[in-house]
């Protein structure tokens, strides 16, 4: 059964037992119809809805978009590349990222939004005593909120999103604009005299949730990577200086950004977890503040299990100290999967789901993912909440981990799996990019540029 989104033209699939089975999901062969070697329809214009030259984002788990969403049809963007930049999981509501690059290389992103907006998190107007949840997609319309400053600096400027993250009840999007580089923050949140006003009853107006989150970049540095996590959020600059704004590692609260630390290296990467933060370095370090309780940074058992910063830091040297070059580090809620150049994965922190590998509880220290095949060559990793996703060189799509919500993408059996088990119907396809949230996951699978 289908329907349309009420806010596109994009037809979404409905899996109403809110399971994926992928032997359901391939197009299925039209008697009469010639097909060519690859199982392609000979005539192109006799088309099944699956069409390789079309773009899909296949979900599993609680997610209410459904199972299969044609992005061709919900961009309706001819004679453009495709591509999913960025999907961002949460526990109440979630952000989606597109990116569309058209013929003469120009480059326009368009962000969507659904779930709860009780807290302005998806960057939508709040209405006061009406429900703020949103069960189908929702475009962002960032134009009103940026171009619509009155600034001469900001007027009629070009931005591209570049990254966006979320936490518990706000959102954060860094915006780029290409004539001169800048790069600002944006917060989706109400704002808390707009909190208090809506909970005391004073105020029936609508509440404008999107604003500017200053941060003085000639003062603390240019950003290069911004995270969130719970109520916590924090930024990366060029100077090698953490900032933290939110629930400090110490347990103290700050209201705004505040320097939590400076690191001696050189770091590339920002990565966080629910109570612990991994930075990469450009010689393959990688540093630890926060917590390390689950085995968090791979250190083995840390006698004070608790590593806060206090002029201090964890050092992880496992893989420079063996020349293995890390080209990927994703972090779930306690456990971390490290790619490595040789196509090899490692993993460590909490496993009590399989989210790492085997039947330990705890891997404390980096330890080697085990795959059916030994030889078998992963290009990509993203770890959710607690499972974990992989794809090989040949286009194999692997999971394990926690199957709750069936979010593992298959029905047989709903245990946790504690080995990586390939999603056997996906090598067939052109699979582009893994996300993972707390309770979904997502495959997006890309044909090419849209007809």
């Amino acid at each position: 059964m289908s329907k349309y989104c009420c806010c596109c033209k994009g037809e979404i699939d409905i899996n109403y037992d809110e399971l994926s089975l992928l032997t359901q999901i391939l197009p299925k062969k039209q008697e009469g119809q010639e097909y060519d070697e690859k199982g392609n329809p000979v005539n192109p214009f006799i088309k099944s809805k699956l069409y390789p030259t079309s773009n899909f984002l296949y979900s599993y788990g609680n997610v209410p978009y459904g199972k299969i969403l044609n992005l061709n049809n919900l961009l309706n963007k001819a004679n453009s590349t495709i591509n999913v930049k960025q999907i961002c999981f949460g526990d109440v509501h979630s952000l989606m990222l597109f990116e569309i690059k058209k013929e003469d290389n120009k480059i326009e992103t368009f962000l969507y939004g659904y779930g709860s907006n009780e807290n302005g998190q998806l960057g939508l107007d709040f209405y006061p005593g009406k429900n703020n949840v949103y069960s189908s997609l929702q475009l962002i319309n960032l134009d009103k909120v940026i171009k619509g400053k009155k600034f001469i600096f900001w007027k009629g400027l070009d931005y591209i999103i570049k990254d966006i993250c979320i936490g518990d009840s706000f959102s954060l999007i860094s915006i780029v604009y290409p004539s001169n580089q800048s790069l600002v923050l944006y917060r989706f949140e109400l704002k808390k005299e707009d909190k208090f006003e809506i909970n005391q009853g004073k105020n029936n107006n609508d509440k404008k949730t999107i604003f500017q989150e200053f941060f003085n970049t000639l003062i603390n540095g240019s950003i290069v990577s911004v995270k969130a996590y719970g109520d916590r959020s924090l930024i990366l600059t060029n100077k090698n200086n953490l900032y933290i704004k939110g629930t400090l590692y110490d347990m103290n609260m700050a209201d705004d950004y505040v320097l939590y630390g400076h690191f001696k290296e050189d770091i590339k990467e920002l990565h966080v977890g629910i109570n612990n933060c991994l930075l990469l370095t450009n010689d393959n370090v990688i540093l630890g503040v926060g917590h390390s309780e689950y085995g968090e940074f791979g250190l083995g058992d840390l006698s004070d299990n608790y590593a806060f910063y206090n002029g201090f830091y964890k050092v992880n040297d496992y893989f420079k100290s063996r020349q293995l070059e890390i080209i990927k580090l994703s972090t779930g809620a306690r456990h971390s999967l490290i790619l490595c150049s040789n196509g090899k994965v490692y993993c460590f922190g909490d496993n009590s789901d399989g989210q790492c590998c085997g039947l330990e509880k705890m891997v404390e220290q980096p330890m080697l993912v085990s795959f059916e095949d030994e030889k078998e060559f992963i290009i990509d990793i993203k770890a959710g909440f607690n499972h974990s996703m992989a794809k090989s060189k040949n286009g194999k799509v692997y999971v394990w981990g926690d199957s709750a919500w069936d979010k593992l993408g298959f029905k047989e059996t709903r245990v946790d799996q504690f080995i990586p088990v390939e999603i056997s119907d996906m090598k067939i396809r052109n699979v582009v990019g893994l996300f993972a949230g707390p309770m979904q996951s997502a495959i997006f699978v890309s044909g090419g540029v849209g007809t």
